[in-house]
């Protein structure tokens, strides 16, 4: 084993270290908390929302680093590889929306989840409708039944983005790289929950601020910005200037669907929004988005990376392909062969740390909310009540959910990290917009909140698979008429009344 090797591992252990002692030292404090206030230690507001311990300058770190991560390092200099400048410019949306997302939508949905009592994303679509308890319980459980099935095809890009990099930088093979670092991605979330991973996903964001700077500053220092355009201009026109948004798109200004896009990843899908929740009590939201907007900003230029890459060579991946695993899309092997062939050894070894960390943070995010749906969420809507062992099934879900990741991981379809990312994203946003954000201006029932998730979700099927639309427009599309399902029949039951809402399932069964 070579030096640098050594010295990779090294950092590996101690970084591991420090996250699973992160998660030992939050679940100790929660425990101390639940003490002072006589909780039970089966309290599951520790586990799933840290018992809203969640602060602004933690809430905008987790925020960021959860939008971005895997497919911003990874997927997204892959796809500029692949694409072009469109996604330089896709890149670039993501973070004032997440931003505008977070700043009009994050105070709403923490008020109403605590005075409904709600501790996951569909535990909050069914408590704060209105309507029969059996209603309830069948949307609170097709809610979970989608997000675990979506978030699980999210995951595959999320593990294969880290094994890709981990097996490079340590010298693994990529499925050996994909558990040991969900491994450690296990044991970290198993401990703190929820709060764990927004710590550690604010110190993986503040080195992917960092790195983010370093990579530009790399470039920069080697060709400017009028030459790099010019040159790759030369090579592919369509690279710079685009008449089309491909993969976003046939028409040529449907990239700019993904501010859209990226404002419903922020407010609806249950990863991003469970974290409004979990935010302390009068939150001050604003100062959420101060912090978020440098973070975010730094983390735009990342895709230059592979512009930067097509500029040095537009023929590497031919030479690669023939290492790749099968079907895999060597594009998006970009950021890997940057770090290692233009950066020295000890600061591409950071730099990769920072970005596998960061993409775990993600991980441990959708790993925690898939866990929260498969046992609090499925045992919620089918028993009518919580469990006497709630915390014992969250964790055990948490065991279950990574078994499951790994295999899903090893034996899908290879494809581009982006696409994958996108097919399992936009499904539920396609589902959940209508009674997540038109929630907030229409007090639709539960029979409206059913069937405009079931008019997102097969619209978004059929639009997929048979209109050939890009990956921001289906779920875009198909959202839209879920919510104008919702406001034409929530307001046609409701008349816009706003009456109070019975109470939460398993308050009202005690």
């Amino acid at each position: 084993m070579t030096s640098v090797a050594i010295y990779r591992w090294a950092i590996f252990f101690l970084a591991s270290a420090i996250l699973i002692g992160v998660g030992w030292w939050t679940n100790v404090r929660l425990k101390k908390k639940a003490a002072t206030a006589h909780l039970s230690s089966e309290d599951e507001k520790a586990f799933l929302l840290g018992s809203n311990e969640m602060g602004p300058f933690i809430a905008a770190g987790t925020l960021m680093a959860t939008g971005y991560s895997g497919w911003g390092f990874i997927g997204s200099p892959g796809t500029a590889y692949a694409y072009g400048t469109i996604e330089v410019l896709a890149n670039f949306f993501f973070a004032p929306a997440i931003t505008f997302g977070s700043l009009f939508f994050a105070g709403f949905m923490r008020k109403h989840g605590e005075k409904y009592g709600a501790l996951t994303v569909p535990e909050y679509l069914a408590n704060t409708h209105r309507g029969s308890h059996g209603m309830r319980r069948l949307v609170h459980f097709l809610a979970a039944i989608a997000t675990f099935i979506f978030m699980s095809v999210y995951m595959i890009g999320q593990i294969r983005a880290v094994a890709s990099v981990a097996s490079e930088w340590l010298g693994t093979s990529v499925h050996i790289s994909a558990v040991i670092f969900m491994a450690v991605v296990m044991i970290f979330t198993m401990q703190g929950g929820l709060l764990a991973v927004a710590i550690t996903d604010t110190i993986m964001c503040c080195g992917m601020v960092i790195a983010s700077a370093i990579v530009y500053y790399v470039i920069m220092q080697d060709v400017s910005l009028t030459e790099l355009i010019a040159k790759v201009s030369e090579i592919n026109p369509e690279f710079m200037n685009p008449t089309t948004s491909n993969p976003y798109g046939n028409p040529k200004y449907s990239v700019f669907l993904v501010f859209v896009y990226a404002m419903l990843f922020t407010t609806v899908l249950p990863y991003m929004s469970v974290r409004f929740l979990a935010m302390k009590k009068n939150m001050n939201i604003p100062l959420v988005a101060l912090f978020m907007a440098p973070m975010g900003f730094a983390m735009s230029f990342v895709p230059m990376v592979g512009i930067y890459m097509f500029y040095k060579d537009p023929t590497w991946p031919q030479t690669l392909a023939a290492g790749a695993p099968a079907g895999a899309h060597v594009a998006d092997h970009a950021m890997p062969v940057f770090l290692n062939t233009y950066l020295s050894p000890a600061v591409a070894s950071i730099i990769s740390l920072f970005i596998i960390f960061a993409m775990l943070s993600t991980i441990s995010s959708v790993l925690q909310v898939q866990a929260s749906a498969l046992s609090h969420d499925l045992f919620v809507s089918a028993a009518g009540r919580e469990s006497k062992y709630a915390n014992t099934l969250n964790r055990g879900a948490v065991v279950v959910t990574t078994v499951l990741g790994i295999v899903l991981t090893f034996f899908a379809p290879q494809g581009m990290l982006n696409r994958i990312a996108y097919i399992g994203t936009g499904g539920l946003i396609s589902m959940l917009v209508g009674p997540t954000i038109i929630r907030t201006f229409i007090d639709g029932n539960l029979l409206t909140c059913l069937l405009s998730m079931a008019t997102g979700f097969f619209a978004n099927v059929y639009l997929v698979i048979y209109g050939g639309l890009g990956w921001v427009e289906a779920p875009i599309i198909a959202g839209i008429g879920g919510s104008l399902v919702y406001m034409i029949v929530g307001y046609i039951t409701n008349g816009m009344r706003r009456e109070p809402l019975p109470l939460p399932i398993a308050e009202s069964t005690n």
